[in-house]
């Protein structure tokens, strides 16, 4: 037989929450490889499993000994090993003693930073790896960390649950310990749903196959495998859809440890509400599945998920509709009872919610969109901005609903739902319901353009208040999302082709802060902003040296959509050779006025020029100069950019031939203001000396 085993421990817990698991897992494989890594243990390979009654820890390829470690131990200089009568020094000998050995038997070692040192090597010996893991086992479980924790015995000892009971196995010998007054051995238990019975483990290498014949899938891709074939199951046995949430599967893998699916039928009445509203009942309170036709409208039917199988599973499909249809009779009063309530009420109440001490109530918030909304209406083409109004106004109302109270994660959806019900067209309904899109990098926008901007108008409203009041993200900290909402704003602006001064915007969000909101400073939000842009146009496979070469004009200009169109244009010309050594030559051409401590005009004296370099160069630049700028005009900047390719032969000849700074100083400047004239009309496009 091998000489290296399987090692198993299992603590075997009370009912844990499905979101303790997969750290706690992650902890075992932490701490374990540590403390076996100090134990001189080694291992083939390490693994942790959980389920919401087990945690799980399996080591492959343990030896039955932990491997001999030699230990070295430095004292003082090895100067003084021995004195000058050819003695050992008393520091020596005082150094051999604390390490239980003789002067003559140290070394001499040179260590970094300390030169050479006495050092004595002591060796201590393998010892039987049970040994090592009966220590190292108790002291793992013990650092385990959880949200919330329980003392439950005399010992005090803390736990997520309180722990049943303690498998410990190195292939097949029990690793002997004791953790909150339980000791360890072979015994576990088998699927509660079976009562749990009691299971002898002969060895740690068939404790996997002994918990499977028992019901237990203990490893969470098996499971996972498991859940996904019975979901797949019963759409091909009802021919319709399973919704399979990606984050519902995940808490159900933890919820059970042998998945069985169980399907059952509601009421029809129940379709009535929102789609959302029934897609969360039974997500958020039920963690069951919802079920959709082949064009993803909803059916009266869904799929729990429930631990095993046993002979009353029509009891179980019934209990769990039971509960279902009591959510939904719930869901129905909060809805109702919300939609008998006129929109003006819930407006009403909101002058009673404060938003913040500084910036007023959420009535004064909605008035804020509402103003920012017309403002960005009024700089938009093709906009209805009576349906925007109409939403602008609304916006907020369904933060006092009884539902959202019950489901804050509807807040904007639900409202849209009352929109429509109240009587509002269905574009202005759709903004209203669409208001808090889009909700993260890659999710859905506005579906109109009212709704984007009325979406945005919120968006910079939040933005500019918290930047008023110095709420501003720092490192990871960001509680009001703030990069979430100045992303949105950039996709909206970006992927809706809006033209728009965001500078403007932000300058006019801040005007209509209350005077109490302190900074108003539109450079720091605008930075802000242009950070996320970085972001968008990295994403679209633009360079980070040319979106920087464009900051500029976005800080003084605030149009995203032209600052894309420069980016792009910079990127279609990167290939050219000739292009790269316009953009070095730019470079070199700004560094040099950077140097000067004239005062230039950028406007040189042809009657100046001493040198043809000179003449041929301004030349050039006049001729190219006037081309240039139509093309800016038009915002073709690709052309625009190409005309400096053809001043390059004349650009390279004056920076080869002629000295820029003179001894005569009216020469000096006089080819300065040449170059400056050059820098200045470049500038007009992009700031070249950014690309790498």
């Amino acid at each position: 037989m091998s000489a290296k085993r399987d090692v198993l421990l299992e603590i075997r817990i009370e009912n844990i929450p499905a979101r303790f698991v997969t750290s706690a897992g992650e902890q075992l494989v932490k701490y374990a490889s540590a403390a076996l890594q100090e134990a001189n243990l080694p291992f083939e390979s390490i693994a942790a499993y959980g389920t919401y009654k087990r945690l799980v820890l399996h080591l492959a390829g343990v030896p039955v000994k932990t491997e001999e470690k030699i230990q070295k131990h430095y004292g003082p200089s090895a100067k003084l090993l021995k004195g000058p009568d050819g003695n050992f020094t008393p520091q020596a000998a005082g150094f051999a003693r604390s390490r239980g050995t003789t002067p003559d038997k140290l070394g001499v070692e040179t260590v970094p930073n300390k030169g050479e040192v006495l050092v004595f090597e002591s060796r201590i010996p393998g010892r039987a790896a049970g040994k090592a893991l009966a220590e190292l086992f108790p002291a793992v479980i013990a650092r385990l960390q959880f949200p919330k924790n329980m003392v439950w015995e005399k010992t005090r000892f803390r736990f997520a649950r309180p722990i049943r009971s303690l498998l410990a196995l190195h292939g097949d010998k029990p690793v002997v310990f004791s953790v909150a007054g339980v000791k360890s051995g072979r015994v576990t238990a088998g699927l509660s749903a079976k009562g749990s019975r009691p299971l002898k483990i002969t060895s740690a290498e068939k404790y996997f196959k002994a918990l499977e014949h028992a019901g237990v899938m203990v490893k969470d891709a098996d499971r996972l495998a498991a859940l996904r074939r019975e979901l797949a199951a019963v759409c091909k046995r009802t021919k319709l859809e399973v919704e399979v949430d990606e984050d519902l599967l995940a808490e159900n893998l933890y919820l059970v440890e042998y998945p069985v699916c169980v399907v059952s039928s509601y009421s029809q009445d129940f379709l009535k509400l929102p789609p959302e509203l029934v897609h969360l009942v039974m997500k958020k309170q039920l963690k069951f599945f919802t079920v959709s036709d082949a064009k993803g409208r909803l059916q009266p039917y869904f799929v729990g998920v429930r631990d095993g199988v046993s002979r009353g599973q029509r009891n179980v499909e019934e209990g769990f509709r039971n509960v279902l249809e009591a959510r939904f009779r719930d869901a129905i009063f909060f809805y109702t009872r919300d939609l008998a309530v006129p929109l003006a009420d819930f407006n009403e109440k909101l002058k009673a919610v404060t938003f913040q001490a500084r910036l007023g109530t959420m009535a004064d918030r909605a008035a804020r969109v509402e103003k920012l909304s017309a403002w960005l209406c009024s700089r938009s083409q093709e906009v209805c901005a009576e349906d925007a109004a109409a939403a602008s106004k609304y916006v907020y109302s369904d933060l006092v609903s009884g539902l959202v109270g019950e489901f804050p994660e509807l807040q904007g959806t639900i409202g849209g739902y009352y929109a429509a019900a109240a009587g509002l067209r269905e574009t202005a309904a759709r903004a209203v319901g669409e208001f808090y899109w889009p909700m993260s990098a890659k999710s859905p926008l506005p579906s109109s353009v009212e709704g984007c901007l009325v979406s945005l108008a919120g968006k910079l409203d939040t933005l500019a208040a918290d930047f008023a009041t110095g709420q501003i993200p720092s490192g990871s900290e960001d509680p009001h999302g703030l990069r979430r909402q100045a992303l949105g704003a950039v996709r909206i602006v970006l992927e809706k082709g809006l033209k728009l001064d965001m500078r403007a915007a932000v300058a006019e969000a801040f005007a209509s802060l209350p005077d109490a909101a302190a900074a108003r400073e539109t450079g720091p939000l605008l930075d802000f902003i242009w950070q996320r842009a970085e972001a968008v146009f990295a994403e679209e496979g633009l360079r980070f040296d040319e979106i920087k070469a464009v900051r500029g004009f976005f800080m003084s200009g605030g149009d995203l959509l032209d600052c894309r169109a420069r980016i792009k244009d910079i990127n279609s010309l990167r290939s050219n050779p000739d292009f790269s050594g316009i953009a070095a030559a730019f470079k070199r051409s700004k560094n040099i006025l950077k140097q000067s401590k004239s005062a230039l005009s950028g406007s040189p004296d042809e009657g100046i020029f001493e040198k043809d370099e000179e003449r041929a160069l301004y030349g050039d630049i006049k001729a190219m100069g006037g081309r240039l700028k139509k093309h800016v005009a038009a915002r073709d900047y690709a052309r625009g950019l190409s005309e400096l390719l053809a001043i390059k032969p004349s650009l390279d000849n004056f920076f080869d031939k002629v000295m820029v700074m003179a001894e005569d100083p009216k020469v000096r400047d006089n080819r300065l203001n040449l170059i400056k004239s050059l820098v200045s009309l470049v500038e007009g496009v992009a700031d070249l000396s950014q690309l790498q």
